[in-house]
């Protein structure tokens, strides 16, 4: 029987109020605060982040999924870059599932179905979401953007922290909600009120009741529901409808994180043990019913705790809204591509010879000079700013200056060895405090687009 066997959430550091935006638009504020991707985040670093926290080794994972209605390639398999980045091994099985709010339960079924048949050891399944809407639309206050991770193992055991998949149960059906057409830059829907009313409750008792008959259970077996929902309307009054007592549904806290949502509140109920049903909606349902034995902890709290403010203008560059970046350098693909073990798998070399170790890989030492005597290392997460500056003739991303963001770059000196020329990320306009000997950590982020393609690298941060 498959068992969720851990659980790891990343949200963005930078939040929105919610009042702010209503400063800015005229709409009326719903109260709370979202979270917002830094400009050089998206699904697929989202992703890394967060499944960065549960990957042990290279070797511990047998297959990634990745779901999300928000990759920035509609031909490209995102779960590949997110394997490489977290620098797994080259013959696991990868799949992106997309275009659904339940995307993520979908990928959820998928793992269960391959840790049950014994052929994949260990599943991770990663949902993440940066879904672009319009300024001045009610979406713009709804979602928020994040990830959340899970592993997926036969369990059964009886293993310390692990959650028993006991079944599932999906209903499908087409409603109006909200959707994308596949050049649209924006979510567009008829009228929520209508998919609330007659697609959301409906859809979820539609998977939920067959699962109860499946099982063998009544409602009152089951200590939880764990439902997500459209807005937060309708989910109090679904649960308030069957007479359940409404949980933390975060949407004050982070806002609704798309198909990533309900892997964020299950990272919340995980912490607690009992039976839970969870529920997804998207174009229909999907209900599991999910035995957690003993609790699993996540970086949950840790995650919506850690956060810095930003106002309605940077949120509008950060969506690149106002503001123009144009690249002065041409990159080259091939020595992206060629250079992948260092530039997306961060792999240093040791001189056999003197034992340096240096960055990147190269085919002389930088110490000794000895030639092609070398073994390739992967460098720590973590270092410190040997030096640094605040370059004002370019913006972040190495973008022509817009005499606003500057480039904040540091020479950093990892743990264990390696030094390396990095972009500081997650400042406020060059003004966060940054000085000699600061720890930071390495974070997957989007480096810049050029010609049209996407290029990736790491970056380092001030840990969270």
């Amino acid at each position: 029987m498959a068992a969720i066997t851990s659980c790891n959430v990343y949200i963005p550091v930078w939040r929105l109020e919610r009042e702010e935006i209503a400063k800015a638009t005229g709409f009326q504020s719903l109260g709370g605060e979202r979270s917002v991707a830094c400009w050089d985040e998206d699904s697929i670093t989202m992703a890394v982040e967060a499944a960065s926290g549960i990957v042990e080794s290279a070797n511990s994972v047998d297959a990634l999924i990745f779901a999300s209605t928000s990759s920035p390639f509609k031909v490209k398999q995102a779960a590949s870059l997110i394997a490489t980045a977290l620098d797994l091994k080259s013959d696991i099985f990868t799949a992106d599932v997309t275009d659904t709010f339940r995307a993520s339960t979908n990928a959820l079924i998928m793992a269960s179905e391959m840790a049950d048949s014994g052929k994949y050891k260990k599943i991770l399944v990663v949902a993440s979401e940066k879904i672009p809407v319009k300024p001045s639309t009610l979406y713009e206050q709804l979602f928020g953007d994040g990830a959340v991770a899970l592993t997926v193992e036969k369990g059964g055991d009886g293993s310390e922290g692990e959650a028993e998949i006991l079944g599932y149960s999906s209903h499908s059906k087409p409603q109006p909600g909200a959707w994308m057409k596949a050049y649209d830059d924006s979510m567009k829907d008829f009228d929520m009120r209508v998919d609330a009313r007659f697609g959301y409750a409906a859809n979820l008792q539609a998977a939920v009741m067959p699962l109860f008959a499946k099982m063998g259970l009544m409602p009152a077996d089951v200590d939880r529901l764990v439902i997500s929902a459209p807005d937060p309307k309708s989910y109090v009054g679904l649960l308030k409808s069957v007479g359940v007592k409404p949980e933390e549904f975060f949407f004050d806290k982070v806002g609704i994180l798309g198909t990533a949502h309900p892997f964020l509140l299950l990272a919340h109920h995980l912490a607690k043990e009992g039976k839970i049903v969870l529920g997804s909606y998207g174009e229909g349902s999907d209900a599991f019913l999910i035995d957690i034995k003993s609790p699993l902890k996540s970086n949950l709290d840790k995650m919506i705790e850690s956060k810095k403010k930003i106002d309605y203008g940077e949120y509008l560059y950060f969506r690149e809204k106002i503001g123009e970046r144009s690249y002065p350098d041409n990159p080259s693909p091939v020595k992206y591509w060629r250079d992948e073990k260092s530039i997306l798998r961060f792999y240093g070399m040791k001189c056999r010879n003197c034992g340096t170790v240096s960055y990147p890989i190269g085919r002389c030492c930088i110490e000794c000079g000895a030639k092609d005597n070398y073994e390739e290392v992967k460098l720590s997460e973590k270092g410190r700013v040997y030096t640094y500056t605040i370059d004002n003739l370019l913006s972040p991303g190495n973008y022509n200056a817009d005499g606003v963001h500057p480039h904040v770059v540091a020479v950093v000196d990892f743990d264990g060895g390696g030094r390396a020329f990095m972009e500081v990320t997650d400042t406020y306009r060059g003004k966060e405090e940054i000085d000699i000997g600061m720890e930071v950590e390495r974070t997957f982020r989007f480096l810049n687009e050029k010609n049209e393609f996407r290029y990736y690298y790491w970056k380092v941060r001030k840990p969270r």
